[in-house]
């Protein structure tokens, strides 16, 4: 009896301590919610970006990204970013459809790392024209971030790479445990963004 009392002292001293790997795996990194509020002040530009969850389908998600509506799904695993592939050719823009890419997969696991890529192909008078969009994650490493003198632990760091047809967006995102994004650095011009303030409703 008295073994087993130790043993069960023990697993409630164990599970009372904050332990890495179960924040890893019941926190949400990505909190969507509608009504959910993030301000992030833009260090170099000196101004700051309000995002706002406005809208909620049934795991659809309109974000509000400083006035560019932006829409995510979230379902088991995984968090897409879902918009439609256009590209301009000869001054016009064609319409290559709606694309679901890959963002966040959750929970997030250090050293992971991802890349998916899609090539679309249509005619446009006469012409065939491709459409190319290629997305990682790398670099997944779990650290302890200060910001505004909030301390946020269990974050992960990654970096995020998107190409699309001739561009190429580089940037390192930190996202905290039932916080979501706290942190990106946008490259080449490392233009930062730091969380303020947020709103997050369980």
């Amino acid at each position: 009896m008295a073994r087993w009392m130790w043993i069960f002292l023990i697993l409630v001293l164990v599970l009372s301590c904050e332990n890495p790997f179960s924040i890893r795996m019941t926190a949400d990194y990505f909190p969507l919610k509608e009504g959910n509020k993030w301000i992030y002040k833009v260090k170099e530009e000196n101004y700051q970006v309000v995002v706002e969850v406005i809208e909620d389908r049934e795991n659809l998600f309109g974000v509000d990204v400083g006035g560019d509506l932006q829409y995510f799904e979230r379902k088991k695993g995984i968090v897409n970013k879902v918009r439609d592939l256009v590209k301009t050719y000869e001054g016009d823009k064609i319409y290559f459809g709606k694309v679901y890419e890959p963002y966040l997969f959750l929970p997030p696991i250090e050293g992971e790392n991802w890349e998916r890529e899609f090539t679309f192909f249509t005619t446009y008078k006469g012409d065939t024209v491709r459409k190319y969009l290629y997305i990682s994650i790398d670099s997944v490493k779990s650290t302890d971030v200060i910001l505004n003198n909030t301390k946020y632990n269990n974050v992960y760091q990654m970096r995020r790479k998107v190409i699309e047809d001739e561009d190429t967006l580089l940037q390192y995102e930190w996202f905290a445990p039932n916080v979501g994004l706290i942190k990106r650095v946008i490259m080449p011009d490392s233009i930062v963004w730091e969380l303020l303030s947020y709103i997050v409703k369980e």
